[in-house]
């Protein structure tokens, strides 16, 4: 049971460096779509904001008389979070239903049930 719980640590410890990396990366493209660029110094800003869905996300930048919306992409964060809670959930169960086997179990198996 030991080496499975550090399985599952190992994945957790994966996943959450994912989910980290993905964060990021959101940061750093909604710092960009914020910041002033090159074109127009003092005119072009946009205001970024991201839409979720089930596992989709939409990035929307709005500004300047104009909005951008970028195609539906996959929310890595929702995927990385539900792979994080199925693997602890999986763990979680196959800990008890060893448990309950074990309990079930007589304690002394060279006495027969009668």
């Amino acid at each position: 049971m030991a080496r499975t719980a550090l399985k599952v640590a190992i994945v957790d410890a994966v996943l959450l460096a994912g989910i980290y990396s993905v964060f990021l990366d959101l940061q750093a493209r909604t710092a960009k779509a914020e910041s002033l660029h090159g074109a127009c110094p003092s005119l072009c800003s946009y205001a970024p904001s991201f839409s979720y869905n089930l596992l989709t996300q939409f990035f929307t930048m709005a500004g300047n008389g104009a909005t951008l919306t970028s195609p539906p992409t996959l929310d890595w964060v929702q995927l990385l979070a539900y792979a994080l809670v199925a693997v602890n959930a999986w763990f979680i169960y196959t800990l008890l239903a060893k448990r309950r086997a074990k309990s079930l179990t007589p304690s002394n198996p060279s006495v027969p049930p009668q």
